[in-house]
């Protein structure tokens, strides 16, 4: 059973005792609390969530710390889950950086196996893109992006990264902004057609008409008015 965060802390503001059980411990107890993993010891993966997130044994969900891999539905989601299983699936990893997100339920981190970055291999590869986020191997991390998106691999691959319809009776562009929460199409010929990329690995789509572009809540971009 997990607690949401507000059933934890009301739980926990009572302050309860019982039978010489604290209510932190009984709380714990009830949420299937797990110990932040350590540095140093080694956990054994069991589940695969998608493509930058998974399970240990202890049912402790743990994130990929620095990358995004794409959403399931989105380009190349599936592959990116199944690379992360093929690297790490049953197999014993260990975590450094590691940090707590979510009262504790998830736990960010580099991931090591036999001394290589999970992290690294899947930006590398291109099946997932480098975020940004400071912390020790940063270099290391944007170096692997720049790797990946100059040779166009995995999400970088014009399967899912485009800037020329593939399909010329659908060529408006569906952009999602995803800093604003904001989804823009645009038509041939808005003023920056030319330069608007369709990440689709991001959820970016191609349109065959404006009446398309808006049932699926896009709106006109203003370059385009």
């Amino acid at each position: 059973m997990i607690l949401s965060d507000k059933e934890y802390n009301e739980f926990m503001g009572k302050g309860v005792r019982v039978a010489g059980v604290t209510a932190m411990l009984l709380a714990a107890m009830i949420m299937g609390w797990k110990a932040k993993p350590q540095m140093g010891t080694l956990y054994r993966v069991v589940q695969i969530v998608d493509g930058d997130t998974f399970f240990i044994a202890n049912r402790q969900p743990i994130r990929l710390y620095g990358l995004d891999a794409p959403e399931l539905a989105n380009c190349y989601g599936a592959e990116a889950k199944k690379e992360l299983a093929r690297l790490t699936l049953n197999k014993q990893v260990e975590f450094r950086e590691i940090l707590s997100e979510g009262s504790g339920r998830r736990i960010l981190a580099m991931v090591y196996l036999d001394g290589k970055l999970i992290n690294e291999q899947l930006i590398r590869n291109g099946f997932a893109r480098y975020r940004g986020q400071g912390n020790t191997v940063t270099k290391t991390l944007k170096e692997a992006g720049e790797y990946a998106r100059e040779n166009k691999l995995g999400i970088y691959s014009p399967r899912c990264y485009q800037m020329n319809p593939p399909d010329s009776n659908c060529p408006i562009k569906g952009n999602i902004d995803h800093i604003k929460k904001t989804k823009s199409y645009y038509l041939p010929e808005c003023k920056i057609y030319n330069d608007v990329e369709i990440e689709r690995y991001l959820g970016d789509e191609w349109f065959c008409s404006e009446k398309e572009a808006k049932a699926a809540d896009y709106v006109k971009a203003k370059t385009c008015q």
